[in-house]
């Protein structure tokens, strides 16, 4: 009875601990199924692209504008009236700089004519363009040129530039008669570097007001630009040559003719111009261009001189031995170096500094000067010996001709 009673009681025991355990369980689980429904829910609110998140948005979005629209109107103008005038004061006026700074300066020909001591007539053909289809119009400005090497930076001429209307590419063409030199040592060592090598820099400066329709803005145009230079007047050759006999009134007793390259695009006019010319280092005359206007290309010219035929005579042993290379090939060799530079009858001292220093040299065939010599004294009806030698050379045409060779023979004796 004991034991049926104690069994009864675990069973009843086990029982109520497995009800007890899956009343439990069902507590749990409806206690977390509330959970797992807020969790859903709260994720369907939190996605940004649903319409009900979407329509809160722009519910709160139009209440915010409705209150504080006046503010931002007021913020839009506090900002406009800063924006617009450092746009028109600052950034339009940098954006014209930096076109004119991204132009290139083009000098398709320079000309520096008429000089005096202290004054040129110079002209300057050049060409700016503007891109993107506008239109600018240029104040009056002073085209300063200059020498960037030299410090100071003063000009050494200064160019006045009229109202020009620039759109796309347009053609400048500068003249202005009795152009002040204002800075006479920039002036020669550009001048001396434009001479004496391949390329040399032009540099420019100048500043004026652009307007673009009804706005304004301060330009600048400070340019470098590489130009050709006359390379020493590489190429100089004296073409023709011969010997006048008797010499003319004035002395000359030798003509010429010679070309003078100019390997650049200016044109100068340099007037009567005196060269020195020499054998080796030998000064053996003289001769002189007349009226020469230095022009792009080659530059034919004639010339006139005198030799000194004592010099020759006395130095002619050291020139012969001077000269061995160029007579081996049947020519002599000739230089020529300025002596003076003359226009109008004035000195053009700053062109003479230039030239003086420059020493040209060719070779000349020596059957061409004798040809020419011998030409001129046959067509020059003035000449005692012209006259010898058109004689001579009748009578020796007479006795290629003739079968009486003794009578030929007898005119010529009697004519030496």
């Amino acid at each position: 009875m004991g034991s049926e009673k104690k069994r009864t009681s675990t069973i009843s025991n086990n029982r109520n601990l497995s009800a007890s355990g899956e009343a439990f369980h069902d507590r749990k689980l409806a206690q977390s199924e509330p959970d797992l429904e807020h969790v859903e829910n709260m994720d369907s609110h939190d996605n940004p692209k649903s319409p009900t998140r979407i329509k809160q948005a722009q519910l709160k979005l139009h209440k915010h504008w409705r209150r504080f629209w006046c503010c931002y109107l007021v913020a839009v103008v506090i900002f406009l009236a800063i924006f617009l005038p450092v746009f028109f004061l600052v950034a339009i006026p940098a954006i014209a700089q930096r076109i004119v700074d991204d132009t290139d300066l083009p000098i398709y020909g320079a000309q520096i004519l008429n000089p005096k001591p202290d004054r040129v007539s110079f002209t300057l053909h050049t060409s700016l363009d503007v891109p993107l289809g506008l239109r600018i119009r240029t104040d009056p400005f002073d085209l300063r040129l200059f020498d960037r090497n030299i410090s100071p930076t003063d000009p050494y001429i200064t160019v006045g530039l009229p109202t020009y209307s620039l759109k796309g590419k347009t053609d400048m063409i500068i003249t202005r008669n009795d152009t002040r030199i204002l800075n006479q040592g920039q002036f020669v060592e550009t001048l001396t570097r434009a001479v004496y090598n391949e390329k040399f820099t032009l540099s420019a400066k100048g500043s004026t007001v652009g307007h673009l329709g009804a706005l304004k803005a301060p330009l600048t145009l400070n340019k470098d630009v590489e130009l050709n230079g006359l390379n020493k007047l590489s190429g100089f050759s004296i073409q023709s040559a011969r010997l006048l006999f008797p010499n003319e009134s004035n002395g000359n007793n030798l003509v010429g003719t010679a070309n003078l390259p100019n390997h650049s695009v200016f044109t100068f006019a340099l007037g009567n111009v005196t060269l020195n010319l020499k054998s080796v280092n030998l000064t053996i005359g003289q001769a002189t261009i007349e009226n020469v206007v230095l022009r792009p290309g080659n530059n034919p010219v004639s010339l006139k001189g005198t030799l000194d035929i004592d010099t020759v005579l006395d130095n002619l042993e050291d020139m012969l031995a001077a000269q061995k290379s160029a007579l081996e090939d049947g020519d002599v060799e000739l230089s020529a170096s300025g002596n003076s530079t003359v226009y109008d009858g004035i000195h053009i001292d700053y062109y003479e500094e230039i030239l003086n220093n420059l020493t040209l040299t060719t070779r000349i065939p020596i059957l061409e000067v004798l040809g020419d010599t011998l030409q001129g004294l046959l067509d020059n009806k003035n000449s005692s010996l012209g006259n010898v030698l058109r004689n001579v050379t009748s009578i020796l045409g007479d006795l290629t001709a003739s079968s009486d060779i003794s009578n030929a023979a007898r005119s010529l004796r009697v004519l030496i």
